[in-house]
């Protein structure tokens, strides 16, 4: 029963990945874009991680390599373990709290981005991660509130 819930997460964060995706490309604004998987990468870390995801972080991630990048194989999952771990910690030490709680997802968007901060460093790209980070963050919030059990006493 394990390995068919661990292959059941194995696809359910690949068809996350693909649509993800498919969303980059028909999007109308290249620069602003929408992170489900991303979304997904945090929700787990912050509120469910366990060792039962890490399959499933590690086969995306090489999914991914194989088919949509040209770096070496295993460092998209390097990468999605390593936000993975990284906001879990965070997430742990540090008060729950709402600015820190986006200075955290803030972090996990530019970990997320690395490449794309990297190779182009500018204060313009710092930016556009930034409001990346605020339209991702608020779809967040949206998700965890509608995944609490009692919805009406939740606000935003």
């Amino acid at each position: 029963m394990k390995t068919l819930r661990n292959i059941s997460y194995i696809f359910l964060f690949i068809a996350l990945l693909i649509f993800e995706l498919l969303l980059g490309i028909f999007s109308e604004f290249s620069d602003l874009e929408i992170l489900p998987f991303l979304i997904l990468l945090f929700y787990i870390s912050i509120n469910k991680f366990s060792n039962a995801y890490i399959p499933a972080f590690f086969f995306s991630g090489i999914y991914y390599d194989l088919f949509y990048t040209s770096s070496y194989l295993g460092s998209t999952s390097a990468k999605f373990l390593s936000i993975g771990i990284v906001i879990n910690f965070i997430n742990n030490k540090l008060n729950d709290n709402l600015f820190i709680e986006f200075l955290v997802f803030l972090l996990a968007v530019a970990i997320y981005k690395f490449e794309f901060i990297i190779f182009s460093f500018s204060s313009i790209q710092l930016t556009i991660v930034f409001l990346i980070s605020v339209i991702n963050y608020f779809l967040f919030k949206l998700i965890n509130i509608t995944l609490k059990r009692d919805v009406f006493k939740k606000s935003i």
